[in-house]
This record gives C-alpha cells, sequence and structure tokens, in this order.
C-alpha cells in the first residue's frame, strides 16, 4: 500500500507545472538578439492575425491576411474581408488601398522613417544603446521578449518583438502615445523563399 501511495505521489508531483523562471538581459542582448534574426534572412511570408484597440472604440479589430518581406526595404500586407486592404511599403514610399474597390494612396514618409534605413541599422553590429531610448530583454520558455521605448518625439510609445528559437519573429505590439494598441501574431512563417520585387506590388 506504501509503495502504491508513493507511486500515485511522484506522479502527482510531475503533473503539477512548475513556474518557468525567465532570464533577464542586458538591452545590449536584447539589441543583439533582433540583430541576429535578420543577419540571415533575405526574405520571408507569413500568415497573419492583427488586432487592433483604438483609443476612441471599445470594440477590438481583429483582422486575418498574409505579410512579405524581402530586404533591403519591401515590405507587404494584404487583409482579408471584411477589413479587406493592402499595404505596399517599399523603404520610404507608402502605397496603399482600402477595401476591394478602393481608391489607392500614396504616402512619402521622411527619410529617417524608411524601412531601408532601419534595417541597415539593425544589420550592424550592436555597441551600445542609441541615445534615449530604453530597451528591456528576457528569455522565457524559448522565447525572447525585446520591449523597446524609442526616443521621445515619435509617435510610436512602445515596441515589442517576440522571437522564437530560430530567430523568426512570432508576434509584435505597437503602442502608440495617441493610446491607439496593435498586436501582430505570425503563423506558418516561411523564410528565404525567393520573393521577388514582383511580389511587392500594388495592383
Amino acid at each position: 500500500m506504501k509503495q502504491r501511495l508513493s507511486v500515485v505521489a511522484i506522479l502527482l508531483i510531475m503533473a503539477v507545472p512548475f513556474p518557468v523562471q525567465a532570464r533577464s538581459l542586458t538591452s545590449l542582448e536584447g539589441l543583439e538578439a533582433l540583430r541576429r534574426s535578420f543577419a540571415g534572412l533575405q526574405d520571408f511570408t507569413a500568415e497573419l492575425t492583427q488586432e487592433k484597440q483604438l483609443s476612441i472604440m471599445k470594440k477590438k479589430l481583429v483582422m486575418q491576411g498574409v505579410i512579405r518581406f524581402k530586404k533591403p526595404d519591401r515590405f507587404m500586407m494584404v487583409l482579408d474581408p471584411p477589413y479587406s486592404g493592402v499595404i505596399v511599403l517599399k523603404d520610404t514610399v507608402l502605397e496603399q488601398r482600402l477595401g476591394t474597390n478602393g481608391e489607392r494612396q500614396r504616402i512619402v514618409l521622411p527619410p529617417e522613417q524608411g524601412l531601408g534605413r532601419w534595417i541597415g541599422a539593425v544589420a550592424k553590429p550592436v555597441t551600445s544603446v542609441p541615445e534615449g531610448m530604453e530597451v528591456r530583454a528576457e528569455q522565457l520558455a524559448g522565447l525572447t521578449n525585446v520591449v523597446i521605448r524609442p526616443a521621445q518625439g515619435g509617435q510610436l510609445k512602445e515596441l515589442t518583438i517576440v522571437l522564437q528559437q530560430d530567430g523568426t519573429v512570432r508576434r509584435l505590439e505597437l503602442v502608440e502615445r495617441a493610446g491607439d494598441r496593435t498586436v501582430m501574431t505570425f503563423r506558418k512563417t516561411r523564410k528565404n523563399v525567393g520573393l521577388s520585387d514582383a511580389d511587392f506590388r500594388l495592383e
């Protein structure tokens, strides 16, 4: 009887989930983890779930779609109905069409906000944290979480990036100073599939 009880006790102990301790990283280690995630990446495509909470609305908007990225400066997001739309970013030129037959819009961003400049910055070895920027990072259950608070002055208040063990981005969360929050979760990510500029056209 005692032996049976001992076996049952061991099984019960094994069934109880023990808390997993997060390992804190320094700011430089967090930024270096981001750099490494892009080091061997030329392009990627993934399915996307985007949750957007506007400060002026109580209802959260949940959208499905796909995204594509290609070095050095190409990005595309295609959203499915009922929030259908297409957004294409070519360095500093953003083009979008909202709705199935919506009007095409074109916006030119300032040079310092260009995608190519940002990708170029994260490609270099990280030796210091940019002035005015705050970075927190930790590793937990095979994931690396990096939280970045840019210097004052921009629209973005906080950016959270969650990386998987292979460096693939699993989740992005953007908090704007106006109170809007956007969470992007990626699935079925495929890296280095050979995307061309033709895959980033706004038809």
